[in-house]
């Protein structure tokens, strides 16, 4: 927390210390939210999966390109995320709906832009360009920071996100943002409700809620046991309270951690995260562990694995399948929520 917070703490001084570097709450008309249509799925492709033509693409509502970086010079034109972009295009379905995400989860970086407001028009401007000339029918703003929320910071991102969408909608362009699934149970500095306000779509990153770097436990549990005190159902209802249902997408990690345990199960470094399709390969085929035993948990929905490796140390792994994807999706549709979204491709 400590480390993540410092960040934070430097760009609230920089704040009220420069009232320029950010702007009281713009006055903005809010777009509509968009109607609902029943099981729309988009599927995210990060960058490093584009190596065949997409599967099962008809089975998907959208495809999200995940995606080109921001920085502080603006749109990173050098490196993979921006040179795979052309093979994304030529091997999508031409009459599918496309995103593209702009990726910023640099908190240093995160921090400049919102001391810079140049720096935020010149990402919108570029990222606009880049979307209208590949023919995006909408743009993802990908923009995660990890710091206590202070008024001065939280205000700087809703701004930044206001001048965004605002220059997005005059584009006809439309505009996403993602927050995490936590939001409301860890310390965020995000207005989830001027921010829902602001966008077309809301994406909630429902998986890492226990984190590698902590100790075992569900991607994102669906009920919560009696050690812990929030869950995937709590979540639903928090973002219910702040952002209209029909804005709400559900995205689902298919993925999971696998963690070096000590004598009373607290992890002992920080775990190695694996897709669906390695967890599958490496335990559910068929596990070369003597004690590996695989259990799906009845609470969080998700499968639980244990088993000591050749050095005699004791692992546990959680993940996310399309079985528990399954009872979490009939949650929300008791909510009306219908809009889901998977990452990702190739992960399962």
């Amino acid at each position: 927390i400590f480390i993540f917070t410092i960040p934070g703490f430097f760009l609230q001084k920089h704040l009220e210390k420069n009232n320029s570097s950010y702007v009281q709450p713009l006055n903005v008309s809010f777009s509509p939210a968009p109607q609902v249509q029943h099981e729309k799925t988009a599927l995210f492709v990060p960058f490093w999966t584009i190596d065949k033509t997409i599967f099962d693409k008809e089975n998907y509502s959208a495809l999200i390109y995940s995606g080109v970086i921001a920085n502080e010079n603006g749109i990173d034109t050098t490196g993979q995320t921006y040179s795979k972009l052309t093979d994304f295009l030529l091997q999508s379905d031409q009459n599918k709906k496309k995103l593209l995400t702009i990726q910023m989860t640099n908190a240093l970086v995160n921090t400049r832009v919102l001391q810079n407001i140049s720096l935020q028009q010149k990402i919108i401007d570029q990222s606009l360009i880049l979307a209208k000339e590949n023919n995006f029918n909408g743009i993802v703003l990908d923009f995660e920071f990890s710091a206590l929320p202070f008024a001065s910071i939280t205000e700087s991102i809703t701004n930044f996100i206001t001048r965004f969408s605002q220059k997005t909608h005059k584009s006809n362009v439309s505009f996403a943002i993602t927050l995490y699934g936590d939001v409301f149970y860890r310390p965020r500095p995000y207005n989830v409700a001027l921010l829902a306000k602001q966008a077309d779509e809301v994406m909630v990153m429902a998986y890492d809620f226990h984190k590698a770097k902590g100790d075992p436990g569900a991607n994102f549990p669906l009920t919560a046991t009696k050690d812990e005190d929030y869950d995937f159902t709590i979540m639903v209802d928090d973002f219910l309270k702040k952002v209209p249902k029909e804005k709400l997408t559900i995205i689902f990690g298919m993925y999971g951690y696998d963690w070096k345990t000590g004598e009373r199960g607290q992890s002992i470094m920080p775990a190695t995260s694996l897709s669906l399709n390695q967890i599958k390969q490496k335990f559910l085929m068929s596990c070369k562990f003597t004690t590996c035993k695989i259990t799906r948990d009845s609470l969080s929905t998700e499968t639980k694995i244990t088993y000591t490796d050749n050095e005699n140390t004791n692992h546990v792994v959680w993940f996310e399948d399309e079985e528990s994807v399954k009872k979490k999706k009939i949650f929300i549709e008791t909510k009306g929520i219908f809009s889901t979204g998977m990452w990702a491709y190739s992960y399962f």
